[in-house]
């Protein structure tokens, strides 16, 4: 299904695809209804992914920015619990 999700298309047209791929697989196409749970879920997966690595490229930016400049210390302690948080809210 992964891979035949296109986020800019219609979750219909992802079903349609699955089930093209099921019917020439000699399976039983699953409903839309089961399909549009799991397409959601699954670009709900990566529209969080994407925010969680956004926010850590923001974090190492940071970072590195701090060490160019000289402004002060890194400490890890602060960076892995910023990392942390960034993966809790996604």
């Amino acid at each position: 299904m992964r891979a035949l999700d296109d986020h800019t298309e219609p979750i219909a047209e992802t079903c349609r695809r699955v089930g093209t791929v099921a019917d020439h697989l000699g399976l039983v196409r699953p409903s839309y209804v089961h399909l549009r749970r799991l397409v959601v879920a699954e670009r709900q997966r990566v529209r969080g992914d994407a925010k969680r690595r956004a926010a850590i490229r923001a974090i190492a930016a940071d970072v590195a920015e701090d060490l160019m400049l000289g402004r002060r210390r890194v400490d890890a302690y602060e960076v892995a619990d910023r990392i942390r948080k960034a993966g809790a809210g996604s």
